[in-house]
């Protein structure tokens, strides 16, 4: 499926990866960090527990690095976020083979995750693969209720060894903010 021509937002700001091969846009009021997130991979590897190794994609985070991080704390409730990784993964892996790994990754470590919505799409003649999916707040924080929406995009240069995910997530019930997810991840581009 060809992206519609997108236009980005007055109000969103630009990132651009260090080695100026991505970049996506976010809205410019929110706070943003361009560093590796070493909270986020202490989580993942509290929340991928051992039981997963059986898994098709490996849960070894030593490939994966958080690239850019960016939060909407304007909000009282579930603060709407974006997050871009770039991972290693075989050069002849798909964006489609990456989504189907990292959904059987998903429904294994989280009970109560559930599969909306996936598709092939092109973004800057590039194939990628947008997923919608949700699962319990409870199962990242427990004690919390209600859900978390996520958009996951993943897109991949056809033969060359790295993966770029998109994963922006909201509050389950805010149509806005799941909005604003879809135009994010749509913003994603690989630049060389």
């Amino acid at each position: 499926m060809q992206a519609p021509e997108l236009v980005v937002p007055d109000n969103y700001a630009k990132f651009t990866d260090e080695s100026e091969s991505f970049t996506v846009y976010y809205p410019n009021h929110w706070d943003s960090q361009y560093s590796t997130l070493e909270d986020m991979n202490e989580w993942a590897e509290q929340a991928l527990p051992s039981m997963i190794t059986g898994t098709v994609m490996s849960i070894d985070t030593s490939e994966t690095h958080y690239v850019f991080s960016s939060v909407d704390y304007t909000k009282d409730d579930f603060s709407t976020n974006v997050n871009v990784v770039m991972e290693r993964v075989p050069n002849d892996m798909t964006a489609a083979e990456y989504t189907e790994a990292s959904k059987e990754v998903s429904r294994t470590a989280l009970k109560s995750w559930r599969l909306h919505s996936e598709q092939p799409i092109t973004l800057g003649g590039l194939r990628a693969h947008i997923t919608e999916v949700s699962f319990a707040f409870s199962e990242l924080e427990p004690g919390l209720d209600g859900r978390v929406r996520t958009v996951q995009m993943a897109i991949k240069n056809p033969g060359e060894g790295i993966i770029w995910v998109v994963t922006c997530s909201s509050e389950y019930s805010s149509k806005s903010a799941l909005e604003t997810c879809k135009t994010v991840v749509k913003t994603s581009q690989l630049l060389n």
